[in-house]
């Protein structure tokens, strides 16, 4: 379930599912708590959620001594935009941020950071195992599966590299 949250032209928000009005920290809550919500412009019908937790993040990057986003990574997103690349940067973004929360990086904080290794295959991938077998057939299939896996990632950038030169 999605709630809608509702901005008016008089720049208060409204939540539909309690039928009140809601602050920029009712947001944030919303986000801890994990629930889905999307933000809507009353007058143009259209989703501002993004617009909105950017605004969330500016007022508490200026509030703070921190800054919470590298002016360099700032100046990247303008020139990725200026260059009309925003959304393959984006993308990007989106597929790093999937890959660090499901392997729970962002949870477990600067520990599992320093842990995190993204060439340790066989810590991100399940493969079948017969508990009749032994350590050494095991570590030959596993091995066997890294070089199927290899062989298909470079498949994929093959493909990929071909599809960059049709596009041009």
């Amino acid at each position: 379930m999605t709630v809608e949250i509702k901005k008016y032209s008089n720049r208060r928000l409204y939540n539909t599912d309690t039928s009140s009005y809601i602050t920029q920290e009712d947001i944030v809550d919303l986000i801890k708590k994990k629930i889905n919500f999307q933000i809507t412009d009353v007058d143009s019908k259209k989703n501002i959620t993004s617009s909105i937790l950017l605004q969330i993040l500016l007022e508490r990057q200026t509030a703070g001594t921190t800054n919470l986003i590298p002016e360099d990574f700032l100046k990247q997103i303008i020139l990725f935009n200026e260059n009309n690349q925003a959304s393959d940067m984006f993308n990007f973004l989106n597929g790093m941020h999937g890959f660090a929360n499901s392997n729970n990086i962002f949870a477990k904080g600067l520990d599992g950071m320093m842990k995190f290794n993204p060439f340790d295959f066989q810590k991100y991938f399940q493969f079948p195992t017969n508990g009749s077998k032994s350590k050494k057939e095991e570590a030959k299939e596993e091995k066997t599966d890294l070089s199927e896996l290899s062989k298909e990632l470079e498949k994929l950038k093959s493909q990929l590299s071909e599809l960059k030169k049709n596009s041009n």
